[in-house]
């Protein structure tokens, strides 16, 4: 029986003995009742790098008059590696066949709309809306995240300890958590972790040596919390932040303090293979092994994390090609390590998409190596885009390619729509917020 036909049914049977029924805040008798493909979604946005020509091109040198190309990223995508190593060390990829073969590969879709800033790429992805000028860096978008519709619009009891974000890099992009529009914003945010601050030098001289109050001491300071509420006009809870609840504050000052202590002791599992110098550990490595500690620790259904030490093409293409294998050697870590997960493995799909591309003429700049830098200043090539979307066989189509070269089937707002859709609640959210379209093609 599909969900939407049981509760319909079961509201029914249940009108005789409910004398008033539950009402959400936003009017609705029921929240987030469409079907779901899975229960979790992990989201992961390239940002700062991985370009068309070097992925799914597959010509990282030929764009630099070097007959050398293949494959950089063997764990999302079929082909040989390159036939020359010259500007980067391999590593073996762990997925036994790339991630490609385990869905659907979007070939071409367009960041069609809005400046080629990280900033903009990113808020378009993450909101399903262009920003058509220059984004403000010290503002929230205009319109809501993906975290603000999963838990405006999916059951009440989906707190936001059910939805991460987490960014390889601050700046900006704590903002992305939450929106400015009306009726949307912080109540509806999701917790936000840069894990190289929190987990970092930074967190383990601040955080790890914490006091641990009494239980007497806790209720003395609720006790001063609750007479200071009722003396003012307003509440901590009307501040601007996400709210958690009791029970699952602690649950997330209880995982802090303990992966504080993992990384003290050197316990954290990091996504690089074994034995591999520490010294290669980049900031993307470290964001995806924090995002694992996340899922393995809260079963999120909905988790976004970024990469950006890619971003080095502007100046330095060597590192931007080294940091791309890195990168994608994450990528199908962070997969085996879902699999490995009783409550994760065959319930969860992940997206994988860039934020833009990059020009298709080099700027002035040459590296170290004499390979010539790019930027992306919004010609037609730096609007190119990809997207692979992985999960179970009964719920995702395998080894599936859509669309061809110069030819895009969709476009990067088209993300939120779909994730909107695998977890069931695209039809609660009022026409027109989200322009995109769900990528359908890539469900079973």
């Amino acid at each position: 029986m599909k969900r939407r036909s049981f509760l319909k049914k079961t509201a029914l049977a249940a009108a005789g003995m409910l004398t008033v029924p539950y009402i959400l805040p936003t009017g609705r008798l029921f929240a987030g009742i469409g079907d779901r493909l899975v229960n979790h979604v992990v989201f992961v946005l390239f940002a700062g790098g991985v370009r068309h020509q070097e992925s799914i091109d597959m010509g990282y040198l030929t764009a630099q008059g070097i007959p050398s190309s293949g494959n950089l990223m063997e764990n999302m995508l079929s082909g040989g590696a390159p036939s020359s190593n010259l500007i980067y060390n391999r590593w073996q990829p762990i997925l036994s066949s790339p991630l490609v073969t385990k869905g659907t590969l979007f070939k071409e879709l367009s960041y069609a709309s809005g400046p080629t800033g990280h900033f903009n790429g990113h808020t378009a992805a993450m909101t399903g809306n262009y920003t058509t000028d220059s984004t403000s860096l010290n503002l929230n978008p205009d319109f809501p995240t993906v975290f603000e519709y999963y838990r405006r619009y999916t059951d009440p009891a989906r707190s936001a300890i059910n939805t991460w974000w987490l960014s390889e890099g601050l700046g900006p992009y704590p903002l992305l958590n939450y929106s400015r529009y009306a009726g949307y914003g912080a109540a509806y945010g999701a917790n936000y972790l840069r894990p190289a601050s929190t987990f970092g030098p930074y967190g383990l001289d601040f955080l790890n040596n914490a006091i641990s109050f009494q239980p007497d001491d806790v209720t003395k300071i609720d006790a001063m919390k609750t007479f200071l509420d009722a003396n003012f006009d307003k509440t901590a809870a009307d501040y601007p932040g996400i709210i958690n609840t009791p029970d699952d504050r602690d649950a997330i000052k209880q995982f802090i303090y303990n992966t504080l202590n993992k990384t003290a002791q050197g316990q954290i599992e990091l996504a690089m293979p074994g034995g591999t110098d520490p010294a290669e550990l980049t900031g993307d490595l470290v964001n995806i092994s924090y995002a694992w500690e996340v899922l393995h620790n809260f079963h999120p259904e909905l988790l976004v994390i970024n990469s950006f030490d890619l971003d080095t093409c502007h100046f330095n293409f060597t590192g931007y090609v080294q940091d791309m294998h890195k990168a994608d050697y994450g990528v199908g870590w962070l997969w085996n390590k879902i699999q490995s997960d009783p409550v994760l493995a065959n319930d969860t799909i992940m997206i994988c998409m860039p934020d833009h591309g990059r020009n298709e003429t080099g700027n002035s700049v040459y590296d170290a190596n004499g390979l010539r830098a790019f930027d992306h200043t919004s010609d037609d090539n730096s609007r190119r885009v990809f997207a692979l979307i992985v999960g179970p066989p009964s719920k995702v189509k395998q080894n599936l390619v859509v669309g061809s070269d110069f030819n895009p089937v969709g476009e990067t707002i088209d993300i939120i729509p779909t994730i909107s859709h695998i977890l069931g609640f695209h039809d609660d959210i009022p026409g027109g917020m989200l322009p995109g379209r769900i990528l359908n093609e890539a469900f079973v």
